[in-house]
């Protein structure tokens, strides 16, 4: 009773794992007065039962269906065999190896709270004769202990586990908002405004405006398939080569290509990134490329209707090469605008699964023709929010305005 105690004391506060395993065998060969104990641990990925602690035994690992210990597994009962070489689950290569000889075996199930079978505690040869009633009480009393303390221990390490996560995706996420620019930049002539929303706690989206050192504004947004820490890393990379090369190569097509083949040697095939990169002039000239990505609006003065423009390369790192040319440049008038938006926009689903869609994203363009950059981007996070029924959104969000000033009137 006094052992009984002490190893409920023992279980009942953090422990290094193998010392508690190692002293759950110790107890075991005490209390039922065996020759050998072994506690047999479930592994979920290979599905197979392995020997953390076996006492008098090296390491063995089993699948959690084999022998007398996997029937005691999978069926999660008690198994008592009293006479193994007479029993068909019983495999006798291990004593045929080692000389050892197996007399009897008690195989007890170690579950959780729910039941559910984590492993296995064995006894081997009760010393003096066979096992009874009350070596079954016994065992069955430690394996129930034993399967608690190491559901405990698992939720302990997947909390530390769970931690560790956190801070790391808490630090990858302040690092991709510190890619974020803060203000839009001062480029004499043009009004700007951009917004991200990620699905999780990173996103694949990315945008970014900048003033280059010809005077022109940068405009990139950029979407990694997928979302999350994976395709927050690809696409942080597209838009730190793309700044950096901007400050060398002044036609965003030609950038994009030295963009695209660095990634098409990086990534994994099924990865890549759809990018719109363009260079707008206080004049109203935009040199753009699109590299898969879309839609890209541009209404070229209040007065026109939106147009669509449509990318003439594949998506950053499907293919090593691009053989298709820059597209023309867009002369856009006082007042006009470029929109730009990720698909997590206009894919934006209502609870019964009806997309946004493009043509109502339009509409909301057209009633804001002539507001600003931030008004109509308000606009458009307003009507995505309200359509998907105020609830978060399954895929990033991200869009950009770009407005030539409207001239003064004279």
């Amino acid at each position: 009773m006094r052992m009984i105690l002490d190893l409920s004391r023992m279980l009942a506060v953090p422990t290094d794992l193998d010392t508690l395993l190692c002293k759950i065998a110790e107890y075991a060969t005490q209390l039922l007065h065996c020759e050998r104990a072994s506690i047999f641990l479930h592994d979920p990925a290979t599905q197979q039962l392995w020997t953390k602690v076996a006492i008098g035994s090296n390491e063995i690992r089993v699948p959690c269906t084999a022998g007398i210990v996997g029937a005691a597994f999978s069926g999660n009962c008690m198994v008592h065999v009293a006479k193994p070489y007479e029993d068909h689950r019983f495999n006798p290569e291990f004593d045929r190896k080692t000389g050892f000889l197996t007399r009897n075996l008690l195989s007890v199930p170690m579950a959780d709270l729910d039941g559910r079978a984590m492993g296995v505690v064995q006894a081997v040869n009760k010393k003096g004769g066979a096992f009874g009633e009350q070596d079954e009480s016994l065992v069955r009393l430690l394996a129930e202990q034993a399967g608690i303390a190491l559901q405990r221990h698992t939720l302990q390490l997947q909390a530390i586990e769970a931690l560790a996560l956190k801070h790391e995706m808490d630090l990858a996420r302040r690092t991709q908002q510190a890619l974020i620019p803060k203000e839009p930049p001062s480029v004499p002539g043009l009004l700007c405004a951009g917004w991200t929303l990620p699905a999780s706690v990173t996103g694949g989206d990315c945008f970014d405006l900048w003033a280059l050192p010809d005077g022109r504004l940068g405009i990139l947004l950029a979407d990694a398939s997928g979302h999350g820490l994976g395709p927050a890393l690809v696409v942080s990379q597209a838009r730190t080569l793309v700044r950096a090369l901007s400050e060398l190569i002044t036609d965003p097509h030609e950038l994009l290509v030295h963009v695209n083949a660095r990634l098409a040697d990086d990534l994994d095939w099924g990865q890549f990134v759809t990018a719109f990169l363009g260079f707008l002039s206080p004049d109203g000239t935009l040199q753009w490329s699109s590299a898969g990505h879309g839609p890209l609006l541009v209404r070229r003065s209040p007065e026109l209707p939106l147009e669509q423009l449509d990318p003439p390369v594949q998506p950053l790192g499907v293919v090593l090469k691009w053989f298709d040319g820059a597209p023309p440049p867009v002369t856009i008038e006082p007042g006009g605008q470029l929109i730009l938006t990720s698909d997590g926009i206009f894919e934006a689903a209502d609870p019964s699964g009806e997309q946004m869609g493009l043509e109502r994203m339009s509409e909301v363009a057209d009633r804001y023709r002539r507001a600003s950059p931030e008004e109509l981007l308000g606009a458009l996070q307003k009507y995505a929010k309200d359509w998907s029924n105020g609830e978060d959104p399954l895929d990033d969000q991200t869009a950009v305005i770009v407005q030539r000033a409207a001239a003064s009137p004279s």
